[in-house]
């Protein structure tokens, strides 16, 4: 039986954007989305123009520092199928299914990108945005008010059915 723990506050911290640097092979295996948002942080501040890109290199990186152009480094990853409980797994952690596709779905349109307010007392609000990318909702922030951006803020996904192998 499949079970999601509940969140667990953790010892560690936001990694800043120089910091998916030096993360380990074995951090970005059990925490892979705080490179993400630090990658989309690096992208995002580096633009001037106010729009979130779409792409900011997250897939080509994982690619890179975990050395995945050796098809036998995949097994350090968790596979779910060889797994009889999931609780133990670290949340959020990067995993791998084997299964064989049975049914593909329509395109998911989602809102990728949302854009987070942090009241500064006395000044205009701070504007940053947040990428909702690779995961299926946004952690809340004490203080931060997140709305959608509209339609540059959408992105689109598949989704399909698999059955295990």
């Amino acid at each position: 039986q499949l079970s999601r723990r509940q969140s667990q506050p953790s010892g560690s911290s936001k990694m800043t954007p120089g910091q998916q640097q030096t993360q380990s092979h074995v951090e970005l295996i059990r925490a892979p989305l705080e490179a993400v948002d630090a990658l989309f942080e690096q992208q995002v501040s580096g633009q001037s123009n106010g729009t979130p890109p779409a792409e900011w290199g997250e897939k080509s990186f994982f690619m890179e520092r975990l050395g995945y152009g050796d098809e036998e480094r995949f097994a350090d990853i968790p596979c779910l199928n060889d797994l009889d409980v999931i609780a133990g797994l670290p949340r959020h952690s990067l995993v791998r299914y084997r299964g064989l596709v049975q049914d593909i779905f329509e395109p998911e349109i989602y809102a990728s990108v949302l854009h987070g307010r942090v009241p500064v007392s006395g000044q205009e609000p701070h504007m940053r945005f947040k990428t909702t990318k690779y995961r299926e909702c946004v952690e809340p922030v004490v203080g931060v008010e997140f709305e959608d951006i509209g339609r540059e803020g959408l992105g689109q996904r598949g989704t399909c059915y698999c059955v295990p192998l």
